[in-house]
């Protein structure tokens, strides 16, 4: 099937594999699914939405180290794909702004160098445990 679609469709700026160009979006879909889930899951146990934003993110610089160094069909599944769906910054950004409106400085204070610094660490946890460690 895959040699029929890269037949009719050939290849993407003669480099890229109509695979990897159909990969991508099937793991976005399933990122945003796992996104709306945690958010989800967090608004309805703990009434914070914006926790479930916070793990989704985290997960996302973790899933994006793992397979930072993939080849290229796992990469554009789980970096371009997995990771870029449930990846939330807009939706970080969303909850932030929401909570400079309300003036809830602590949390504003606590969820954008948090976020920053736990995506860091996770994304090097992940490299790290890949076996690319720089």
């Amino acid at each position: 099937m895959l040699m029929a679609i890269e037949g009719f469709f050939g290849r993407v700026d003669d480099t890229i594999p109509v695979l990897l160009v159909l990969l991508a979006p099937i793991g976005a879909g399933i990122g945003a699914v796992a996104r709306d889930s945690l958010v989800h899951a967090f608004r309805t146990r703990l009434k914070r939405a914006d926790l479930g934003i916070f793990a989704a993110q985290v997960i996302a610089c973790f899933v994006s180290g793992v397979f930072a160094h993939a080849d290229a069909t796992a990469a554009a599944l789980f970096v371009a794909g997995f990771a870029g769906g449930l990846s939330t910054w807009s939706s970080l950004a969303v909850e932030l702004v929401g909570s400079w409106r309300e003036r809830q400085w602590s949390r504003l204070m606590l969820h954008l160098p948090g976020a920053l610094a736990l995506s860091v660490l996770a994304l090097l946890i992940g490299r790290s445990m890949s076996g690319v460690a720089s």
